[in-house]
């Protein structure tokens, strides 16, 4: 509770009844499940309360959990943060990168406010595109637990069949994406239709976002000069975005490598006395 005091006077209702009443201890309190302030209170005749329990509009770590799970990540992604990108993977100078990233989770507020957000692209599958923008996400979710933050994630195929069913189910699905605090918008260059009902689709989506200053993490295989969605969608993009360009290197090659050479040194080091060939 803000501008409360220890000693301060108030009125409560005790039943249908109005007391004026002194607050006699008061202390915040922070668990998984709850967040709030404690507060004991002297009322006259009859002596000091037991604590009293005064929510706030802190977002509990449950319900993070909650929205986490509610946003649409891919589940492999869906607990990542910001440590978990390795950077030192490309072999190469990353630190512009990096900044980006590492300032659009600290001064998110700023962005917010502007509703500026981020083009993540590099030609090459498999950079960690996604997996950036998903850290991103998880740790601006971390770090900012308030009851009005929401969190979406959809790939750019997975909007258009939603557009296409035009069902009540798919309607409430894309509404909570156009109003998601933050959305990330994944493989926008997927769409080939620059005169077509998809490219209206997606115009739709990123001018809603625009008008009503609200930051999207658009991920790409294609620079937005490149995208084929219309010149219309592309100049909105790039008005609103901050670009990333990762190394075109695939940290999902170098990580499935990683892998099987370790299971394969696994495999040779256990000896056996067995042989089949």
């Amino acid at each position: 509770m803000e501008n409360v005091k220890k000693g301060n006077q108030l009125a409560i209702f005790i039943g249908n009844t109005s007391q004026e009443v002194t607050i006699t201890d008061i202390s915040a309190v922070q668990t998984p499940t709850i967040s709030g302030t404690l507060i004991k209170y002297l009322i006259p005749g009859y002596g000091e309360t037991a604590d009293y329990y005064v929510p706030d509009n802190t977002m509990l770590t449950t319900q993070i959990e909650e929205r986490r799970g509610r946003s649409g990540m891919p589940k492999e992604f869906v607990y990542t943060q910001g440590n978990h990108f390795k950077w030192d993977k490309y072999g190469e100078d990353v630190e512009p990168q990096k900044k980006i990233a590492n300032n659009f989770v600290l001064q998110f507020d700023k962005f917010r406010k502007e509703g500026r957000g981020l083009y993540i692209s590099s030609n090459t599958k498999g950079s960690g595109k996604t997996m950036l923008a998903c850290c991103i996400a998880n740790e601006i979710l971390k770090r900012n637990k308030f009851n009005n933050l929401s969190v979406k994630y959809t790939s750019i195929t997975e909007y258009i069949e939603l557009v296409s069913r035009r069902s009540e189910e798919s309607k409430e699905i894309l509404d909570s994406l156009l109003d998601a605090s933050l959305l990330i918008v994944d493989d926008i260059g997927a769409v080939n239709d620059e005169k077509g009902w998809m490219s209206n689709a997606i115009f739709r989506l990123v001018n809603r976002r625009h008008e009503n200053l609200l930051p999207t993490i658009y991920t790409s295989n294609l620079e937005i000069s490149e995208l084929k969605c219309g010149e219309r969608t592309s100049s909105r993009i790039y008005e609103d975005t901050y670009p990333i360009m990762m190394p075109e290197v695939s940290i999902r090659k170098i990580k499935a490598d990683e892998s099987k050479q370790k299971f394969l040194s696994e495999i040779f080091a256990m000896e056996s006395k067995e042989s089949v060939f």
